[in-house]
């Protein structure tokens, strides 16, 4: 029997990740689904393994039962990320009640190895439904978005931030958009946000920019990337950030930093150069390394490019995908790599 224990209530990111695990792994396996608030009062009886997502915020609520905890169950394979390039002492002790941990990328198993972490650490990236590559989007959620695009005959920077404004980068993406509207007259921000109204709105607003607030649908999502030239990927840590491989399967150019989890998937000219930060998330418990920041003079050297040229690179964004992504990030492939995992520890 499998336990899968995620955010059902409290909707975040970790929520839409975990809906499409175990979307896939239905098809290999009986899965039960509960809600993470319910942990620390559970005590299994029928000796199931369960697959905790995410692993460390879980693992800190049960921590003064968990030698009872882990005698009610097969075992725990925990999936979850690294934010910054090391996880704290308190994190690794953590893994070591795993059977397996599971990360998004690469350069999260390096940061977990390089602490001391000893359990097992599996790489599974994110995917995309097949429909992100292949959809057609017509006009019917942002046409106010679209008509002024046409009407000023601008182009769109496109830049989400869920939380976590430092280390989303949004201060630098204030910074690169302030200058480049004095640069050139034919662009404008389109910054996503949870909600309507703050600082960073009000300088985004006062610069000519447009906010979207609020929960958006997949369909919705896909055609703010359709309508969009380029997305501004400028998180100075994380995990994967799959924002930037939404862009890229709409055929939404990126500009992002050298150095992080997200050069595992974006092409050479995606990247610019970037100089390492302290700190990712200051004073977290758990990600308490540094990571990257991008340079700003030539994130805007970039950009210009790109706009100047924007056919040509759109052309090489197409091809690249279709050559060495849309065949790889998919949710049916992460599933198998799962199913793999979970078939070892059962």
């Amino acid at each position: 029997m499998i336990w899968y224990v995620y955010p059902i209530w409290h909707r975040v990111s970790f929520s839409l990740i975990s809906e499409k695990h175990i979307e896939q792994l239905k098809k290999y396996f009986r899965l039960y689904t509960i809600d993470e608030r319910a942990i620390p009062n559970i005590y299994p009886v029928t000796r199931p393994l369960i697959i905790l997502h995410p692993y460390f915020y879980n693992m800190s609520r049960i921590g003064d039962k968990i030698e009872h905890f882990l005698s009610k169950v097969k075992g725990i394979i925990g999936v979850d990320v690294a934010d910054s390039n090391s996880i704290s002492n308190l994190a690794v002790s953590m893994t070591h009640y795993a059977e397996a941990m599971i990360v998004p990328s690469e350069w999260s198993k390096k940061s977990y190895i390089n602490s001391g972490c000893k359990t097992p650490v599996y790489v599974v990236p994110h995917g995309l439904d097949k429909t992100w590559y292949d959809k057609t989007s017509n006009v019917q959620f942002f046409d106010n978005i679209a008509k002024y695009k046409k009407d000023k005959k601008k182009k769109l920077l496109l830049y989400f931030c869920w939380h976590s404004e430092y280390r989303k980068g949004l201060d630098l993406v204030l910074k690169v958009y302030e200058r480049l509207i004095r640069e050139r007259k034919d662009v404008f921000l389109v910054a996503k946000f949870m909600t309507q109204n703050g600082y960073p709105h009000m300088i985004i607003r006062r610069l000519g920019g447009i906010i979207v607030s609020g929960w958006l649908t997949e369909e919705q999502k896909m055609e703010l990337y359709d309508l969009s030239d380029i997305y501004l990927l400028f998180s100075r840590g994380g995990a994967f950030e799959h924002n930037g491989l939404e862009a890229i399967a709409r055929n939404c150019l990126v500009v992002a930093a050298k150095g992080g989890a997200w050069q595992e998937y974006l092409p050479d000219f995606s990247l610019v150069d970037s100089r390492p930060t302290k700190w990712v998330l200051k004073d977290n418990p758990i990600h308490n390394g540094g990571g990257v920041e991008v340079d700003v003079d030539k994130a805007i050297d970039r950009i210009h490019v790109l706009l100047d040229n924007l056919d040509d690179y759109k052309q090489k964004l197409r091809d690249y995908v279709n050559e060495k992504i849309e065949n790889v990030y998919t949710w049916e492939n992460v599933g198998k790599k799962l199913a793999q995992i979970i078939r070892r520890h059962l």
